[in-house]
């Protein structure tokens, strides 16, 4: 580069970067822009400034643009660029690092980009504020391709520096400005609320300022003493003379104690009005000194106590008039002011309370009552000196006392409003019914712990007769959040509902027949059934109860019970997720006996039948065994082929459990004369779930009554009812069982896998049976089957 355009580069730069100092930051900006396009040879210069769009995209727009030639759509083209787009360049740029492209040198990408322009060199400089990729300034060529010197970049990168400063000092600039905004608002606040307060109260206000000799009094300071402001020409020491000639000593004093040795100052004393009368005032202040402990400022406030000065001093006459009276009274007495301090009281409040009577006087009556009481009953007090009335707080208000050790006692109260000399007070007498509270709070205790126990129980607890409504006696408000009904609708002859009528009708039998045995056998009863709430939802019940008897009679049942339905359910959750895995497994076993052990065994059972003609040769002894061979691999052939079937039946994913049932009924019978009826009325295919476990359930009763029931007829009913249930019924004629002396579901029949395959689909198994009447299995599963994932 030539000397000439080398110093050109260096002016450029160097105007660019005076101009951002000099001015705005946004004229600034566009100055030292447009300086670069003059000095630097160049086609365009520009300032991108990052943002991020709604969905938090980094983005990066021209917010500043100079050209020699200015085309519009390029400055609209460089809008919102997404800067992964430019991985590359947006990289260095954040690390602070200059990037410069030359057409011929860049990707395909990004020489597209460029030739919209006809770009052939573009360069950026990145500018980083407090840390902060904050965008970059650059300029394009739009002419030739060229290469910038290590200085150039230094120079340019020094110019995107100084542009991170400008709008650093921009930003510190309009915080700064924000805050002096804020501060004069606060201050023109706080001046507008000292002026109110200065308004609203009838207090007197003055400042003064001692080294100046100046000071100021409110309105109110001349109002309170009938004076206008200019009639008292002196209101520094001129003020003295306005103290009641027996206040004035000790006031000086006390003022000067204060300003002298920052003894805390308050006074009482009378100050003396224009119409010459005397008014007793309580005058406080606040001094500010300087390091030399000369007071620079002094502010101070007067208010009115006359009124109260004189009831006082009234009330301390007319005391004796009462002393004596409310002295030997035998109860604890007090008669209380409105500030709540003690005027009199009795000689028996001493006794009770444990204080002397120098205690008891001008003591807070709320000392006096439990700390953390006395909040409520001083807003009691209060209420009561607005509407002042005769009345009495007994027991039932809950009222304790506290003496002077700290022990508290149950007290009943009367309160009753004196007036002396116009201000009303309050006259308590107080009785100490402690031994009759702590009888009343035995019983309450004791009934609330009865009580809260019946509440706070997850379940209901009743009595009940043992009719089979199970009409109901009494039953806790519970049943409201289990069955949906209120406690008084299980009550009334005759009632809205009764329990009975809650429970589902296929297990009322079971209910009763239980609560009966156990009734009979005076034990406790378990179980669990189902009932239909108001709603209509289906919920499982776990009762335990017992029957109470008077003189060998049953008087009521008693008991509670419980919302099983989440632990039904998550039961059936797991066993259904259970048997899904061994179904699951079934099917793996199955398809590894087909596709593996049966290809093989067949393959070699083929191959072995082609060797019929040379077996022909061997000796008979091996004829025989080969052909013994053969038959042996025959039949674990067909053995494979049943296990497989049993453990997956494709009849019922193929056919459907309609036919599968059919195809069972005829495997297991296989013709041993067995008499068997099959009904059905269902057309459609069920849910695989459902059709698989009635299938499971159907074989293993089958197979129970093939080796166990000696049955020569069996009855098989599947059926879709009326409330959309799938039911089968499996009854035979067999030789039966005493279910009520035979725990049928630990005897090894398979029950106990029936009856938990069953309720893994929401369903309920009953079983039926008596000696040489045969046994009757019924299961009922909801159609629409909810399976749990």
């Amino acid at each position: 580069m030539a000397q000439s355009k080398i110093d050109d580069f260096i002016l450029g730069v160097v105007n660019a970067t005076n101009s951002l100092i000099a001015s705005k930051l946004e004229e600034g900006i566009q100055i030292a822009l447009d300086t670069l396009c003059d000095h630097l040879d160049i086609s365009s210069s520009f300032i991108y400034k990052n943002h991020r769009n709604e969905n938090g995209e980094l983005l990066s727009s021209i917010k500043y643009f100079s050209s020699k030639t200015v085309i519009p759509e390029r400055v609209a083209r460089n809008q919102d660029v997404p800067l992964y787009r430019m991985e590359k360049l947006s990289k260095e740029l954040a690390a602070g690092r200059p990037y410069m492209l030359v057409y011929s040198d860049s990707d395909s990408e990004l020489r597209a980009h460029m030739g919209l322009d006809h770009t052939k060199l573009v360069a950026f400089f990145p500018i980083i504020v407090d840390d902060d990729f904050w965008g970059a300034i650059g300029f394009a060529d739009f002419s030739k391709e060229r290469k910038l010197s290590e200085p150039e970049k230094q120079l340019l990168m020094t110019l995107a520096n100084a542009i991170a400063g400008s709008i650093r000092r921009e930003r510190l600039e309009s915080n700064l400005e924000q805050l002096v905004q804020q501060r004069t608002a606060e201050l023109q606040d706080h001046k507008l609320r000292f002026q109110l307060a200065l308004e609203s109260t009838q207090n007197g206000f003055w400042d003064w300022l001692p080294q100046e000799n100046k000071i100021f009094w409110s309105k109110n300071m001349y109002d309170n003493l009938g004076y206008e402001p200019g009639d008292l020409p002196d209101l520094i020491e001129g003020f003295y003379d306005l103290v009641h000639p027996h206040d004035r000593a000790e006031a000086r004093r006390r003022f000067n104690n204060y300003l002298q040795n920052k003894v805390p100052y308050e006074m009482e004393f009378r100050l003396k009005k224009k119409d010459g009368s005397y008014r007793w005032f309580l005058s406080t202040c606040k001094a500010v000194w300087d390091e030399e402990g000369k007071p620079i400022r002094v502010v101070g406030s007067h208010a009115d106590i006359h009124t109260r000065k004189v009831s006082t001093e009234l009330l301390a006459r007319q005391e004796e008039k009462f002393r004596t009276v409310i002295r030997t009274d035998p109860n604890p007495l007090f008669l209380v002011n409105k500030r709540g301090k003690i005027v009199l009281h009795s000689k028996r409040s001493c006794e009770v309370f444990g204080y002397s009577d120098e205690e008891l006087n001008g003591l807070n009556v709320l000392r006096l009552l439990p700390p953390d009481k006395r909040s409520k009953y001083k807003q009691l007090l209060n209420d009561f000196l607005t509407k002042p009335r005769t009345q009495v707080l007994d027991s039932t208000a809950e009222i304790k006392a506290r003496k002077k050790n700290g022990r508290l006692f149950w007290i009943e109260m009367g309160l009753s409003p004196v007036s002396i000399d116009g201000e009303t007070m309050v006259l308590a007498v107080l009785t100490d019914v402690t031994r009759k509270r702590e009888a009343e709070l035995k019983l309450k205790e004791s009934y609330r712990q009865m009580n809260n126990l019946i509440n706070n129980l997850p379940g209901v607890v009743y009595r009940c007769r043992n009719d089979e409504s199970w009409t109901m006696d009494y039953i806790s408000p519970a049943c409201e959040q289990i069955t949906g009904y209120r406690q008084e609708e299980f009550y009334g002859d005759p009632a809205i509902t009764t329990f009975g009528n809650l429970i589902i009708p296929d297990d009322r039998d079971e209910v009763w027949e239980h609560v009966q045995r156990s009734v009979n056998d005076q034990k406790p009863f378990r179980m669990t059934y189902r009932i239909k709430d108001k709603q209509g939802r289906i919920k499982w019940i776990w009762e335990q109860g017992v029957g109470v008897f008077e003189n060998d009679m049953l008087v009521w049942l008693e008991g509670c019970l419980f919302d099983v339905t989440p632990i039904i359910r998550n039961q059936e959750k797991v066993q259904q997720a259970i048997y899904s895995t061994e179904d699951k497994e079934r099917r793996r076993i199955a398809s590894d006996l087909h596709d593996g052990v049966q290809q093989t065994l067949g393959v070699s059972y083929m191959n072995l039948k082609h060797l019929d003609e040379e077996v022909a040769k061997f000796s008979e002894a091996l004829q025989k065994r080969y052909y013994k061979s053969l038959k042996y691999l025959e039949q674990g052939i067909k053995e494979s082929r049943n296990i497989a079937h049993q453990l997956l039946p494709k009849d019922v994913e193929e056919l459907g459990l309609v036919k599968a049932l059919e195809q069972l009924i005829s495997d297991t019978i296989n013709g041993n004369g067995t008499e068997v009826e099959y009904y059905t009325n269902i057309t459609a295919r069920l849910p695989a779930e459902v059709e698989l476990g009635l299938y499971r359930v159907a074989q293993e009763t089958l197979n129970n009554i093939m080796k166990h029931a000696k049955a020569s007829k069996i009855s098989v009913q599947l059926i879709k009812t009326a409330d959309e249930n799938v039911q089968m019924m499996i009854e035979d004629n067999g030789v039966g069982f005493d279910k009520n002396k035979l725990d049928i579901y630990k005897e090894g029949y398979g029950l106990t896998s029936m009856k938990n395959r069953v309720w893994s689909m929401s369903g309920r198994l009953s079983v039926d049976s008596n000696p040489g009447k045969g046994t009757c299995l019924v299961a009922i599963i909801p159609a629409k089957l909810k399976v749990y994932e």
